[in-house]
């Protein structure tokens, strides 16, 4: 389904991603592990396709969605063709809008149809965004601006939804519950890519992993395999 080919990136000069290969089938849930630095958060920038100062530029390499390289398709189209979508990391929600206009905001790419019918659908997978639809976003908690920042995303229709660092800032429990979420969405068909500090939590609920360290993939495999490989457990995994 996607195919990443010996791909470089850079910001300027400096080369963040320095030839790494990797694949998502359909259906799967992919995450891609490391230290702060690693070039996560730079691999799903890249795969947006959005542009620079903020995202880097593609030096090497290649991005293939189907068999055919995306790299000239701009960020917008990514989204309603390939049906692509990111969960930044820090929500990027519009805090001076309320969560309903949020949702309805991220439907632009749906026109003609029915956006009420998803909107339940959001509000049955988050049942606190319905109790909060018309409060404005910058006053929910760090668990409901990262339910919104998903919820938003689901509104695209998307196929493959990239999420980069979900976790964060948020209590173990609303953190545990979003997981079950993506696992339920992933059930119904959902592609997944997830970049997570959280290794073990990550690497529980995945298909398969790739570890990156300073812009290059030094291991990969099976998720359950990845939990127990000893260098693995010692350098991420706490043991």
């Amino acid at each position: 389904m996607l195919r990443v080919t010996n791909l470089k990136a850079a910001y300027g000069k400096i080369e963040a991603l320095h030839g790494i290969s990797f694949h998502v089938e359909k259906g799967e849930i992919v995450t891609l592990i490391g230290a702060n630095g690693a070039g996560k958060s730079t691999t799903l920038k890249a795969l947006m396709r959005l542009t620079p100062p903020e995202s880097p530029v593609v030096t090497g390499g290649d991005i293939a969605f189907g068999g055919a390289s995306i790299l000239g398709m701009p960020p917008h189209r990514v989204v309603s063709d390939l049906k692509m979508t990111l969960v930044p990391e820090g929500r990027r929600i519009f805090g001076n809008l309320s969560v309903m206009e949020n949702l309805q905001l991220a439907f632009w790419s749906r026109k003609g149809e029915d956006a009420n019918q998803e909107i339940r659908r959001i509000f049955d997978l988050f049942p606190r965004l319905a109790e909060r639809a018309r409060q404005r976003s910058d006053t929910l908690s760090g668990g409901e601006q990262q339910m919104l920042a998903v919820g938003r995303a689901l509104m695209t229709k998307c196929s493959v939804l990239l999420l980069d660092e979900p976790s964060m800032g948020l209590a173990p429990l609303i953190m545990y519950d979003m997981f079950r979420t993506l696992k339920r969405l992933n059930a119904e068909g959902l592609t997944i890519i997830v970049v997570e500090q959280n290794a073990h939590l990550a690497l529980k609920v995945a298909d398969r992993g790739y570890v990156l360290d300073t812009g290059e993939i030094i291991a990969e495999g099976p998720a359950e395999e990845l939990l127990h490989r000893p260098e693995i457990k010692a350098a991420y995994l706490g043991g």
